[in-house]
């Protein structure tokens, strides 16, 4: 992915993005696969942009043990909520799941315009807000997934959300991570996928791809009450 077709730059001209890179800042970065971007006692600086791979946001708790939390992919951003929240340290780890590529931008740049009062400072601050607010959306429908019901209903309300009304779907998590996803293990949630297929449902192509073959049996399912 280019710089350019980050959502932070959306509607922004190449000269306005080259500006805008300069007066915030901003560096791109590479991570090996396992290495951390940052550490849950690090001081959050900046906030970060990925252009290419994927990073895994985790957190250690009290007891020592590593809870997984988030997986992000290109385009995604990570590092806002406690970069705005001015806290002391990051409350989670950020760790490059590949060979990752991202965009790092100073958090002076978001707490005022230039001097110049530059239009595109005011564009990249808008589209944060965006960003933000598609965020929020798709915590919130996290939550509800995670508390729709059983695990089957968590599964088939997964499949719908991330189908968009198309058959084909294409997973980006692996199954050991969407299964950490819909808290649950990985053995549970093969034995649902196999149920579904079983049922005629859904047609496993092969581990990253799924084809919905009955919207209406999926959906029942959604609703089926928990006996």
């Amino acid at each position: 992915m280019d710089i350019k077709d980050l959502e932070l730059f959306r509607e922004l001209t190449e000269e306005e993005i080259r500006r805008s890179i300069v007066c915030s800042e901003a560096k791109v970065q590479e991570y090996e696969k396992n290495e951390y971007i940052f550490r849950q006692e690090d001081v959050p600086r900046k906030l970060y942009f990925i252009l290419d791979g994927s990073v895994l946001l985790g957190q250690v708790n009290v007891m020592g043990r590593q809870n997984y939390t988030e997986y992000l992919s290109e385009g995604q951003s990570f590092g806002e909520a406690d970069l705005f929240l001015e806290r002391a340290s990051y409350e989670y780890f950020a760790q490059a799941r590949k060979k990752t590529r991202v965009l790092s931008v100073s958090r002076h740049f978001f707490y005022s315009t230039c001097t110049k009062n530059c239009a595109h400072h005011s564009k990249i601050i808008f589209n944060m807000m965006k960003i933000f607010a598609e965020e929020s959306d798709a915590r919130a429908k996290k939550i509800y997934l995670l508390t729709c019901g059983t695990l089957r209903q968590r599964t088939t309300s997964y499949l719908m959300q991330l189908s968009g009304g198309r058959a084909d779907i294409e997973l980006t998590m692996k199954r050991e991570e969407l299964a950490a996803y819909l808290n649950t293990t990985r053995p549970s949630l093969s034995r649902e996928l196999s149920y579904l297929k079983e049922c005629g449902i859904i047609d496993i192509i092969d581990r990253s791809h799924i084809k919905i073959l009955d919207f209406e049996l999926l959906q029942h399912e959604i609703d089926k009450k928990e006996e």
